[in-house]
């Protein structure tokens, strides 16, 4: 953050957080308050463009939306004829979209006779704020700032996903860093502004570079949680607890289960996995745990990893910067990940088709329907594809309107090396499934990193995690090269000239984390990025 920013921090973040939290939002007001923001969508989205678009000679938006034709009155005249989303694939397909790296202006875009180059900051619809950033799954993270307006509408979302899952009356934990402007605790402000109390605040210790930054970010937190208490319905004070004392989190819950209290626990997948694998080693039963799990997708191995122990889990999924909550779990799911879409706050559509080799997936893409958003995205890429559905699951949500569906989140991108690529999807599977049903361990113990060599070469480096003991490393890598290339011909053309060229290579290293804990399976070189700027 900027010098300005760190200094008055301090003082201005609790004035901000008291005001957030005194103008709360019941849980009785969720659905008087979701309708009413779902009936003014269109509205705001053209208000939006004719004030923050037209009105800028040099938006990238504008200049897409004239290289295709259309004034102001065209896009309202399409949105009163076909809705928002109608209208907004519709432009999508004359040409109005941004790829994800056009977005962050790492590519040109280019359209036809039209080429220019996008400027991150001439997208900001915020200038005042706090500090928000991602993780760093594969990248140093990306800061951005959100406003406690935006938080404030998108707390109609968190309230109708606990009104749907029942976790009113759930005692509710956290287990996420202290560092002001990660999703986590901005989540856990949400749940205060709801009137719901977060009981514990696990706070997953992180490096610090020196005491003094320590220091800063402990007091902001400790502030935090003392307005929390003052304004709130109350709000844990950090509990600083490193990766090799996860018992304590799971003596809670245990404890918790044992006098008749149902408890909920936010964290990243990778810690929800990590939990459940300490409980399992403790010989303890997690019945009674709702997991929220959110920053990266919730395999079917991290999912089976914790529903051994009898937990049940759900799932939220965002991106940054700006801090954009774009779906949360269905409380009547056919997909172990499928969530409902945000549309109070986002319009999603997915028309433009992207041809990966073998395979072809249709990229989300985002709008932002509120002004006090961090960012204007308007059919904006954030490098994820997914499957939409609109169907009626019979959850709270779908009764407050929120009726569009996306399970199947994952990002695009593939891993490359020597010149030939391969698919993550089938890497993860093989790391967190098939490698730990035969050699030990869980989803969390085999990370693979594309990595280059002082000589230019990109070498593959499988990490296994010391914690599992004595393993013949060859044989591992025989069979993980084996996995590789048993699905498709091409694969094994790949996986062999890869073997040929020495790119394989193995090292017992835990696997590398973001700050807050996440694991990204496939860990790709710098200045490539498998999970694009998801809310931490």
């Amino acid at each position: 953050m900027d010098i300005w920013t760190a200094a008055t921090q301090p003082f201005t973040f609790p004035l901000r957080v008291r005001r957030f939290l005194a103008e709360g939002t019941g849980l009785e007001r969720v659905p008087d308050e979701m309708r009413r923001a779902l009936a003014t969508r269109e509205e705001r989205f053209l208000d939006i463009l004719e004030n923050r678009v037209y009105t800028q000679p040099l938006n990238p938006y504008r200049r897409l939306l004239e290289h295709a034709g259309c004034a102001f009155a065209d896009v309202r005249d399409l949105t009163r004829r076909h809705g928002l989303e109608g209208a907004l694939r519709s432009l999508a397909e004359a040409g109005v979209y941004l790829r994800a790296a056009e977005l962050k202006g790492k590519e040109e875009v280019v359209r036809g006779q039209l080429r220019f180059r996008v400027n991150p900051d001439e997208l900001r619809m915020i200038t005042r704020g706090f500090q928000s950033q991602s993780s760093g799954s594969n990248n140093p993270p990306q800061r951005g700032t959100s406003s406690f307006e935006w938080m404030a509408q998108q707390t109609t979302t968190v309230g109708a996903f606990v009104l749907a899952h029942g976790l009113e009356s759930h005692h509710h934990s956290a287990f996420e860093p202290m560092l002001p402007g990660q999703a986590g605790m901005m989540f856990m402000l949400m749940l205060a502004r709801l009137g719901i109390s977060c009981e514990r605040w696990f706070a997953r210790a992180v490096p610090f570079r020196n005491r003094l930054e320590r220091a800063y970010f402990a007091v902001l937190a400790h502030e935090l949680a003392a307005i929390g208490t003052r304004v709130g319905p109350g709000f844990g004070r950090p509990e600083e607890i490193w990766d090799d004392a996860l018992g304590i989190i799971v003596q809670w819950i245990v404890d918790s289960h044992t006098r008749g209290r149902p408890t909920c626990v936010r964290t990243a997948a990778s810690n929800a996995a990590r939990i459940a694998t300490r409980a399992a080693e403790m010989g303890s039963s997690l019945e009674g745990v709702t997991f929220l799990a959110s920053g990266e997708p919730m395999t079917a191995a991290k999912r089976q990893a914790i529903e051994r122990t009898g937990a049940r889990t759900t799932v939220g999924y965002g991106f940054e910067p700006g801090t954009v909550w774009a779906g949360h779990g269905c409380a009547n799911p056919i997909h172990g990940d499928e969530m409902h879409l945000s549309l109070n706050t986002l319009a999603v559509v997915n028309p433009l088709p992207l041809s990966q080799g073998d395979r072809t997936v249709h990229p989300l893409l985002y709008t932002t329907l509120y002004a006090s958003a961090g960012r204007l995205l308007l059919n904006a890429e954030n490098g994820d594809y997914a499957t939409l559905d609109e169907r009626n699951c019979g959850c709270r949500m779908h009764e407050l309107g929120l009726t569009l569906h996306v399970h199947g989140v994952r990002s695009y991108e593939k891993l490359t090396a020597e010149g030939m690529s391969y698919p993550i999807d089938e890497l993860i599977e093989i790391l967190e499934g098939r490698l730990p049903a035969e050699f030990g361990g869980g989803p969390c113990d085999y990370q693979l990193l594309e990595e280059e060599g002082t000589a230019g070469q990109t070498h593959l480096t499988l990490r296994i995690h010391p914690r599992l003991g004595y393993l013949d490393e060859a044989q591992v890598l025989a069979r993980f090269v084996e996995e590789l290339s048993s699905a498709h011909g091409n694969r094994q053309f790949v996986t062999a000239n890869w073997h040929k060229t020495g790119t394989f290579r193995v090292v017992r290293e835990a696997p590398r984390t973001s700050l807050r804990g996440k694991m990204a399976p496939v860990h790709l070189g710098v200045g490539r990025n498998l999970d694009p700027g998801r809310i931490p």
